[in-house]
């Protein structure tokens, strides 16, 4: 009889590892924040032409409209490029032999950027003017008369500049 009690005992629980055992899950709990930012809205205007003297000119550039700037972004102006070759800041007359004059930008910090061939100095990626609201901002932009050259001739160019947010 004992080993009846013992078989059946086994067999209670054998059929209860057979089955799974419920458990109790705990909750939990999430908090959710959500924060939406817009994107940075501005218009630049630099102007589509610029005409200098020996002394050369103070050039406006004016940022509006400017909206949803972070705390520490800015609206940074860069020069982007020259047609000129390899991207000098040089300006070129239509004269036999050819003649050309480097130019040099003075950015709102009172730095001189200008590009030479010979230091390795480069203008690409040089800031120029920055903003961080509505405002206008200047830099000089002078020739560097040195060289050969000739007075009483149109020397022409152009500048390509980079906007962005940084």
């Amino acid at each position: 009889m004992m080993r009846r009690k013992m078989i059946a005992a086994v067999m209670a629980a054998v059929t209860c590892l057979a089955f799974p055992m419920v458990s109790m899950a705990e909750e939990a709990g999430q908090d959710i924040t959500v924060v939406l930012t817009a994107e940075p809205e501005y218009t630049v205007t630099i102007p589509q032409t610029v005409t200098m003297g020996n002394e050369g000119t103070t050039v406006d550039v004016v940022a509006s409209d400017v909206k949803n700037l972070s705390d520490g972004q800015k609206i940074s102006v860069t020069i982007a490029g020259t047609s000129a070759y390899n991207d000098q800041m040089v300006l070129e007359a239509d004269t036999s032999p050819s003649t050309s004059i480097r130019y040099q930008i003075i950015n709102e910090a009172g730095e001189t950027i200008e590009t030479n061939a010979s230091t390795g100095a480069v203008g690409v990626g040089k800031e120029v003017v920055s903003f961080t609201e509505d405002g206008t901002k200047q830099y000089q932009i002078k020739p560097v008369i040195a060289g050969r050259y000739e007075y009483g001739v149109e020397y022409t160019g152009s500048i390509t500049f980079g906007i962005e947010v940084q």
